[in-house]
């Protein structure tokens, strides 16, 4: 098998050759060879994804598909392709005509004639092992053993989610030694001597996985496979405190006796290699999947079912599998907020919550939902004229369930709540009960009401990540918590589980500074929150006093001015399964050193911020790699040429390592307690211009209902650019509607360069220049630069200008 940079050079090959043989055009189409277009619709209350029956898929110009070429029509239509690192650059290599496959690949195969045919369904016998094999799209095939006929699916409707594409095109030829299953994007072989499979590239040249010996099913059924002397795995689901496996053995099966490292909260049946390949494996049944010399998958059933998915880039596959499982949910604006659980009615009556609630105001303290437990005794009293009190605080309401949905109609419905956490006790038995438990949690929320599902659950499985929030159960307070957790987050996203996460300093023990480090690095995830009751201090950010109440204020208002950018990432989790919380293969599948341990203790969160926790006792941190690339510090401005390493990186406890990728735009609102305490206006744009022409496509909709799921939003295109003799920022149209779409908007630019202009000009029109900062923010519109500001921050503002219309702000240096 070969690295992912080894396949990414034989795919370029493999398109100049099909462009040599056929008239060969490119192709923006998205992996499962959709147009490139949004049409995106919620996954319906009983778990369907936003998938349609025929097999199409949503997708937007945020997926991992070509790069992004601005073919806008206004007056700065662009002829260069834009740098957005969160699309890939293969294309599809264009189906060749009948003439000329046959001649390059043999003779076609004929229907009876060792297999069986009917439409892209393949059916091989050896023995009394019979293999079903079917193409749902270019990029994905089920194969399916039984023995004899006697094909079974135990899953049924539920994790699957999707028919297979009927108009898709596949090929069958024969080999001497086999045959030859082909789509235009990859090769599937199935040998005759013996029933064994492998993956090729589209021209049959380099292996992507090829079976050591056949399946054999029986109680525990296996595949074997040969590992590549390069080759690094990941997957697995949640696998506390681990994300990359190569040389280790993962079960795949609930553990709900650990919740530390080496426990498995949420584990699924799904892997993915950097050979350019991922695997799903349809089933409930518990498995081991071990990385050792020779690849063994196995689960505990006499069957085999899995569908395999080529990429070849880990983002790719990550699309395939969300596609046939159904995409990652897309939560209410308000569950990126801060989330405060607990008992809460110690004096007997639910409405005490009102004064935690009104403690998070009192203390300037950004918050957004309370789950008050109604189990363990706790119970709840007055619940309507709770939820109404609390929604008036900024506050959304759950419960958090320890035996069951059986009022969730009523809850929902008439009471006002809109979460639930599935406590262990509820979802204890796992597996399909759990995913049923995730699955009845949703249809209680959006059966009673127009708003979005947002649950927690434990005991997680595949598919559940497009229901759930999922996070690793009853941890205590402390550093080893937190190093664990961070690995434990990363491998979880690359199984698609966009919000993973854990309670903040833990539910047991905890301290001060733990608290402060844990709730610094989360900022950055997408779901968060604290809870209560079972330590010496209650888990709201301000219990322990100054300093740290002041530490953690700052990083939760960051966390809430930072919500359209992760928002944005979240939706694009939505349209094409990449998390918002990345491992640094992700975004640098090329360089060796993200594919293993290295790099397990830092992350990107979306495209542009590399994120390295501070996980013990220290105020300094070593071994933050930064990539190929400018990285610039984001408290400080200094800026460092990559690939290097940064050894005792100077990070008080106030002070989380994180740095910014030139180039990076990053949208923010103005600061707040919750989304709905005031207009999200002015939006600031804060800006990292770089010779090559970056971009960010914001995503906003109404935060709170399904109507996005009926086309009920809007996207709006930044880009940015350094010449050597100017900054161009230019702001697209904001394209579509929503309920709340602000008509014209105010924009604040914060523009990262070293060197004063000589004038800033809005759309033509020259902008005064102000002598502070003070002066700007008390003018209409103006610019001011500021030289100690972050080794140099270009300030620029505007009056309230149409969404309808493109800006262009141009610095002359």
């Amino acid at each position: 098998m070969k690295p992912l940079s080894t396949i990414l050079l034989s795919g370029l090959i493999t398109v100049l050759l099909g462009c040599w043989l056929v008239a060969c055009s490119g192709d923006d189409s998205s992996e499962n060879g959709t147009s490139d277009t949004d049409t995106d619709s919620d996954s319906d209350s009983d778990g369907d994804s936003d998938s349609d029956s025929d097999g199409d898929t949503d997708s937007d110009s945020d997926s991992d598909s070509d790069a992004d070429t601005d073919t806008d029509s206004d007056s700065d239509t662009d002829t260069d392709t834009d740098t957005d690192t969160d699309t890939e650059t293969e294309e599809d290599t264009e189906t060749e005509t009948e003439t000329e496959i046959d001649t390059e690949f043999g003779d076609l195969c004929v229907d009876g004639e060792g297999v069986e045919i009917d439409g892209n369904t393949y059916l091989f016998s050896s023995g009394n092992t019979s293999a079903r094999i079917v193409f749902y799209t270019s990029s994905i095939v089920r194969i399916w053993l039984a023995s004899g006929d006697n094909f079974t699916d135990p899953a049924g409707d539920k994790l699957v989610v999707v028919d297979p594409d009927a108009d898709l095109e596949t090929y069958c030829y024969l080999r001497d030694d086999y045959y030859i299953l082909r789509t235009n994007r990859f090769v599937l072989r199935v040998y005759k001597n013996e029933l064994k499979f492998a993956m090729y590239d589209v021209m049959d040249e380099t292996v992507v996985w090829e079976e050591s010996s056949p399946i054999q099913l029986g109680n525990s059924t296996s595949q074997r496979l040969v590992r590549g002397s390069d080759e690094y795995f990941y997957g697995g689901g949640m696998q506390n405190g681990y994300f990359s496996h190569r040389d280790e053995t993962i079960l795949i099966s609930k553990d709900s006796s650990n919740w530390d490292d080496g426990g498995r909260p949420n584990p699924a049946p799904f892997y993915m290699s950097t050979s350019g390949y991922g695997v799903f494996r349809n089933t409930w049944s518990t498995g081991t999947y071990d990385f050792q010399s020779t690849i063994e998958i196995s689960h505990n059933e006499n069957r085999f079912d899995g569908y395999f998915f080529y990429g070849p880039s880990l983002k790719r596959v990550l699309d395939g599998y969300t596609y046939i499982t159904g995409r990652p949910f897309l939560a209410p604006i308000w569950g990126l907020e801060f989330g405060d659980a607990d008992c809460y009615n110690k004096e007997g009556t639910t409405a005490d919550v009102l004064v935690v609630a009104q403690g998070y105001r009192d203390n300037d303290m950004p918050g957004g939902w309370v789950l008050p437990n109604d189990g363990y005794g706790c119970g709840y009293q007055d619940l309507p004229a709770v939820v109404e009190d609390l929604h008036a605080l900024g506050f959304y309401t759950g419960l958090w369930t320890e035996d069951g949905l059986d009022q969730i109609a009523w809850e929902v419905g008439t009471a006002g709540s809109r979460l639930c956490k599935l406590d262990i006790a509820w979802v204890y038995p796992g597996y399909e009960f759990a995913f049923d438990g995730s699955t009845q949690a949703t249809t209680g929320i959006e059966d009673n009401s127009d708003s979005r599902r947002f649950i927690w659950t434990t005991m997680g499985w595949a598919a559940t990540h497009r229901m759930s929030v999922m996070w690793t159960g009853d941890n205590s307070g402390n550093w080893e918590f937190i190093r664990f957790q961070i690995p434990t987050v990363i491998g979880s996203g690359l199984s698609a589980q966009n919000y993973a996460t854990g309670d903040v300093d833990g539910i047991f023990y905890g301290s001060a500074k733990t608290y402060v480090r844990d709730l610094q690095w989360k900022v950055f995830t997408a779901a968060l929150m604290s809870m209560s009751g079972w330590a010496d201090y209650d888990k709201q950010p301000w219990r322990y006093g100054e300093p740290y109440t002041s530490y953690n204020r700052d990083a939760l208002k960051l966390k809430m001015r930072l919500t359209p950018y992760l928002y944005t990432y979240c939706h694009r989790a939505y349209t094409n399964g990449v998390p918002l919380v990345r491992g640094m293969v992700l975004e640098y599948p090329d360089d060796p050193v993200t594919w293993g341990t290295d790099t397990q203790y830092q992350f990107m969160s979306g495209e542009w911020f590399l994120v390295a926790p501070i996980y013990y006792d220290g105020t300094s941190r070593d071994d933050i790699y930064l990539p190929q690339g400018q990285w610039i510090d984001y408290w400080d401005g200094t800026r460092y040429e990559g690939p290097q390493t940064l050894d005792n990186y100077d990070a008080p406890l106030e002070k989380l390592p994180v740095f910014v990728k030139a180039g990076a735009i990053v949208p923010m609102w103005p600061e707040m307690l919750h989304h709905r305490e005031k207009e999200k206006n002015p939006l600031t744009l804060d800006i990292y211009p770089t010779e090559t022409k970056t971009s960010f496509e914001l995503y906003e909709d109404d935060g709170v209902t399904r109507a996005f799921a009926d086309g009920h939003f809007a996207k709006q295109k930044i880009t940015s650019q350094l010449d050597s003799d100017k900054v161009a920022v230019v702001i697209k149209p904001s394209v579509g509607n929503f309920d709340g779409k602000l008509e014209n908007r105010n924009y604040l630019l914060e523009v990262h360069i070293s060197d004063k202009p000589g004038n800033v000009t809005l759309d033509g029109n020259e902008l005064e220049e102000k002598a502070s900062l003070a002066a700007l923010e008390s003018a209409v519109d103006g610019w001011f630069f500021d030289p100690s500001d972050r080794k140099g921050v270009l300030h620029v503002k505007t009056d309230a200008l149409s969404t309808d219309e493109t800006i262009e702000i141009v610095a002359n240096l």
